[in-house]
């Protein structure tokens, strides 16, 4: 976690408020999530992260990201299920 303090708001109507958090997690239909962090790394960057599961899970989570108008980007999360290898 960057050592700067990071500022997450959660807007409802057009107010917002601010949260003071390490993380904000994304809770989606069908049981799926993902969680926004500040970035250790590059200042002014923050991160997606998905929780991993079981390594045992018959699925995973993947991110799905694509274009929007302009200035939009749509991110979701779609839940592939593992390949079985015959062997």
């Amino acid at each position: 976690m960057s050592a700067e303090r990071v500022t997450f708001k959660a807007i409802r109507n057009g107010v917002a408020t601010e949260i003071k958090a390490d993380a904000i997690e994304i809770c989606l239909p069908d049981g799926l999530s993902f969680r926004i962090m500040a970035f250790a790394g590059r200042r002014g960057s923050a991160t997606l992260h998905m929780p991993a599961d079981d390594p045992q899970a018959p699925s995973f989570d993947v991110f799905c990201i694509e274009p929007g108008a302009a200035n939009t980007l749509f991110v979701s999360v779609d839940r592939a299920q593992k390949r079985q290898i015959d062997g």
